[in-house]
């Protein structure tokens, strides 16, 4: 009894590393992209301001921003993927659009927890897949708020 229990500890030892290197090795593969969205500041209200999130992705040297494939790329707001409306490349880096009240829609939900005209830090990443299959993803803080009606 006692050598089974010895086994099955040194198993899952060794899963547990093979899994750990696993993960490591995945994650080390993904780029990390510089973002920056705009706007910085954005009111949580049915209609907003504007039509757009926009963002500006920048890859690090020795990558190329028309090697994006620009259909993989989203906004990750809240669990959930914002796809690309827009988009236009301008030189070394991509600028993407994704539809803003989506945006508010999915960030609603936060003002169950907010004090009015409180602007509260959000991150929100942006992800997508190079030509050749690379992952990469960047991220840009942001600061969100309501007012009562």
């Amino acid at each position: 009894m006692r050598k089974l229990v010895v086994l099955t500890v040194l198993v899952l030892a060794l899963s547990l590393m093979i899994w750990t290197q696993f993960v490591a090795s995945v994650s080390a593969n993904v780029i990390t992209a510089s973002v920056k969205i705009d706007p910085d500041a954005l009111l949580l209200r049915e209609g907003g301001y504007g039509n757009w999130i926009t963002a500006v992705i920048r890859l690090p040297d020795g990558y190329d921003t028309g090697n994006i494939d620009v259909s993989s790329v989203a906004l990750e707001v809240m669990g959930s993927e914002v796809p690309v409306s827009m988009y236009e490349a301008q030189g070394n880096k991509l600028m993407v659009k994704f539809d803003r009240a989506l945006v508010i829609s999915l960030l609603l939900p936060m003002t169950g927890h907010m004090s009015p005209n409180v602007k509260q830090e959000v991150t929100l990443e942006v992800t997508g897949n190079l030509s050749n299959g690379n992952a990469f993803r960047g991220s840009d803080t942001i600061r969100v708020f309501f007012t009562r009606p």
